[in-house]
C-alpha cells in the first residue's frame, strides 16, 4: 500500500477553489463545527452532502439563502437540492473567491402539463370574430429606407 502525503493535504470543506462551475448537492446532514483557529475561532453550520465527503460551511449569505427555501429547522434540509457555485465576494475589505449557493427551481409541481391552447379552428367562434392574419406587405428596397432616414434627419434647425 502506498502513503500518499497529499491524502493528508486535503480540507475536510470545500472551498471556492474547488469548483470551477456549479454543482448540484444533495444534502445529508447539518452539523455544527468550530471553524477557525485561535480568536477566529467561531461556531458555523456545516451542510454535508451525499454527493461529496466535504462539508459546506456556511457564511451569513449561504445560511439565509437556504434557509429561507427550507425553513429555520435544519432537520427538514436534509434530501434537499443546493447548488454551490464560485463567485468573488469582498472580504475583509478586499475581493476573494467565494462559495455561493442558490435552489434549483422545482421541476414540476405535481400538476399535468398545461395543454396548449387550442387553434381558432377547434374553437366554436363566429366567423367575425376569428383572428385573421395580416396580409404580407411588400418590403420596403434598402434603398428607400436609407432616402427615407436621410430624409428625416435633414431638417434645418433655427438658432
Amino acid at each position: 500500500m502506498v502513503l500518499l502525503a497529499s491524502a493528508y493535504d486535503q480540507s475536510r470543506f470545500l472551498k471556492a477553489q474547488d469548483l470551477t462551475a456549479e454543482k448540484k448537492f444533495r444534502i445529508k446532514n447539518v452539523t455544527e463545527e468550530e471553524i477557525g483557529v485561535g480568536k477566529d475561532k467561531e461556531r458555523k453550520l456545516v451542510v454535508w452532502f451525499t454527493n461529496d465527503a466535504r462539508g459546506l460551511v456556511l457564511n451569513r449569505v449561504n445560511n439565509r439563502t437556504i434557509r429561507g427555501a427550507f425553513g429555520d429547522d435544519t432537520a427538514n434540509w436534509p434530501g434537499k437540492i443546493i447548488i454551490t457555485f464560485p463567485t468573488t465576494a469582498e472580504f475583509r475589505g478586499e475581493m476573494k473567491p467565494a462559495l455561493r449557493v442558490r435552489i434549483p427551481p422545482p421541476k414540476g409541481n405535481g400538476q399535468p402539463a398545461a395543454k396548449p391552447a387550442p387553434a381558432d379552428d377547434d374553437l366554436d367562434i363566429p366567423a367575425s370574430l376569428k383572428r385573421t392574419p395580416k396580409a404580407a406587405q411588400p418590403a420596403t428596397p434598402p434603398d428607400e429606407l436609407a432616402d427615407m432616414i436621410d430624409d428625416d434627419l435633414n431638417d434645418e434647425i433655427n438658432i
